[in-house]
């Protein structure tokens, strides 16, 4: 599974971090500056985009009057990113530059079908800036691995499919619920997912006139959404890797990915007959990202080879990797609806940061007081 590299760079930026010698301390800086500014490369069209895609999908059209009424849906959403040159392939040359680390030119990003370029590390002595050598053998002390393969989609998508319950207050105002808790087993270890959140709608057309148009309805709505996905490994099948010079023995790692939206909408809605309903909508949409790891990386050095570099041999890191996006965007975009009595299908498009593309289908419980 390819989530299984996601984090493997952090694990040789943090190699160096065993120096306890002041004298590595810029040393182990720099090293990991440069996983950091990798690893928030490669997930940045997903990281950027998601929280968007998760917060999309609210229903348009005529909100009902009454009272206890009650539909229930089931959406699909997800971010639709075009892959161009300028997003295919990761330079890096535009990462954080470090003296110990070499590195293929370029990368692929998360969503090509490329494999991940190369990349050697070294320890250097900081007296000299020249790479350690064993003594034994002649061998640098370096890790050499590929960086992480893009996924393979050619398009860079963000899916999911969420059940959502709403009620109407009255008034023509609607509140809406949405959850999605489900864990996948895979052979790599466990995905679990959870994604709540919430919206209400309300007509605002009905103050501003005594003689409304029945066809034709502005309503307003607010809506919040988070989720959590953790990738948990099976046992230290994940994020390890032993040679000559390193072990990572008991190493306990988990993956994970957060996101908070929040957003505000206008919907113009037009009825054009019984059947078919369009709109326009707009408005702004907040989103932040998080994505790091928690647990506890363990790495040991093999002393017989570097004794005479490192005061002790076993460590212990947490939060590995931490990595957050906070921005704003204009959201706008339309929709269709198409049906009539107590089922009905919605598509919706929005851009929101980038294309987002929704499905819902909508059927009536209650039709209310």
């Amino acid at each position: 599974m390819k989530c299984s590299w996601l984090l493997l760079v952090l694990l040789i930026s943090n190699v160096v971090q065993a120096q306890t010698l002041q004298d590595y301390e810029m040393q182990v800086r720099d090293i990991e500056r440069f996983g950091n500014s990798y690893f928030a490369a490669y997930t940045n069209l997903f990281s950027s985009n998601f929280g968007f895609s998760l917060n999309q999908g609210w229903q348009g059209g005529a909100i009902p009057k009454q009272a206890g009424h009650l539909s229930f849906s089931l959406v699909g959403s997800t971010a639709i990113i075009p892959i161009n040159d300028g997003n295919r392939y990761i330079r890096m040359d535009q990462l954080y530059q470090s003296a110990n680390v070499i590195a293929a030119p370029l990368t692929p990003g998360m969503f090509t079908d490329a494999k991940g370029g190369a990349i050697s590390v070294f320890l250097l002595d900081p007296a000299t800036n020249n790479r350690l050598v064993n003594p034994v053998t002649g061998d640098y002390l370096s890790a050499n691995f590929n960086m992480i393969d893009g996924i393979g989609t050619g398009v860079g998508v963000t899916p999911f499919v969420m059940p959502q319950l709403s009620v109407g207050l009255g008034k023509s105002t609607e509140l809406s619920l949405r959850v999605m808790p489900f864990a996948i087993g895979l052979n790599e270890g466990k995905v679990d997912v959870s994604a709540w959140g919430g919206a209400i709608r309300h007509n605002i057309s009905q103050w501003f006139t005594d003689d409304e148009d029945p066809n034709f309805t502005v309503n307003l709505l607010l809506s919040y959404m988070r989720n959590k996905t953790s990738f948990t490994p099976n046992g230290e099948r994940f994020l390890t890797f032993n040679n000559d010079y390193f072990s990572t023995a008991g190493t306990s790692l988990e993956l994970s990915h957060h996101t908070k939206t929040q957003q505000a909408l206008a919907f113009f809605n037009y009825r054009v007959n019984s059947f078919v309903e369009i709109y326009g909508h707009g408005g702004v949409v907040h989103q932040t990202s998080d994505l790091g790891t928690n647990g506890v990386f363990k790495l040991k050095i093999n002393d017989a080879y570097v004794r005479d570099v490192v005061e002790e041999t076993g460590y212990e890191y947490r939060d590995l990797f931490k990595s957050s996006i906070n921005e704003t965007v204009a959201a706008g975009g339309f929709g269709l609806l198409l049906g009539s009595g107590f089922v009905k299908a919605e598509v919706q498009y929005t851009y929101a940061n980038t294309h987002i593309a929704s499905l819902a289908l909508r059927a009536t419980l209650l039709k209310g007081d």
